[in-house]
């Protein structure tokens, strides 16, 4: 019996091989996204959008999902005319043959200030030409910071020469509400019935609010609304 081999040549060997063995590199997976940030920082629109695949389905934090470059590029458009810009930090990027994987965090920033954290997941897909454009596109929000902030809360009973007046008083734009809120108050909500007249105070800086109600110029403010000094009680509220 006859053997008979077939010589392949050589560049149909390595190129079997290469094929068959799925690249993990994502030096260009990560300059994609580079680029991603760099077009969505100069405000170049088309870049971003281009940086999409036409089928790309991008999904914001409380929105519908939107698919295809021109539902994209209205999206785009608004966030980038609102001035938001975004710092991009990769986490971690994975790559198997033509399917790419990010996982990031992004600081967003409008006029230089800082406004929020978020993080995103991106599934890129690496065409026939080598470039990588992004399939679907997912990010939102992390939680705003809660202020740690703790008010005492007053309570500040008085009677006035004239209820109408000292109604008057607390209404308007610049009214007593303003110089107090200017002054240690977080805010006041004032009431009367006829001459009997009335604060609730939820104070911030205790020292700021006294210094002003013991001022020269706090005290003016009261005689101006027909405050009788004499008639004043302080309370303060029981935790």
């Amino acid at each position: 019996m006859k053997r008979h081999f077939i010589l392949l040549p050589l560049w149909l060997i390595i190129t079997a091989c290469s094929q068959s063995t799925p690249t993990t590199d994502t030096t260009t997976l990560e300059a994609s996204s580079a680029a991603w940030e760099a077009a969505w920082n100069a405000k170049d629109i088309d870049a971003v959008v281009n940086l999409y695949t036409a089928d790309a389905r991008l999904l914001p934090p409380d929105a519908q999902m939107v698919s295809g470059h021109d539902d994209i590029r209205v999206a785009v458009s608004e966030m980038i005319n609102d001035g938001l810009a975004l710092k991009l930090t990769v986490v971690e990027a994975t790559v198997l043959g033509d399917l790419g994987n990010i996982v990031g965090q992004v600081t967003m920033q409008v006029a230089g200030e800082i406004i929020g954290t978020g993080k995103y997941v991106e599934i890129w897909h690496r065409g026939t030409d080598g470039k990588w454009l992004i399939a679907n596109d997912i990010f939102n929000n992390d939680p705003s910071p809660k202020p740690q902030m703790t008010m005492t809360h007053l309570m500040i009973t008085h009677q006035v020469g004239d209820a109408a007046k000292w109604a008057a008083a607390w209404t308007g734009e610049d009214s007593r509400k303003k110089l107090f809120t200017d002054n240690g108050a977080g805010h006041v909500h004032a009431f009367h019935n006829g001459n009997n007249a009335g604060l609730v105070i939820a104070v911030k800086d205790m020292d700021a609010l006294n210094a002003m109600l013991t001022s020269d110029a706090g005290k003016a403010a009261a005689a101006e609304d027909t405050v009788k000094a004499e008639t004043i009680v302080m309370m303060t509220e029981v935790e």
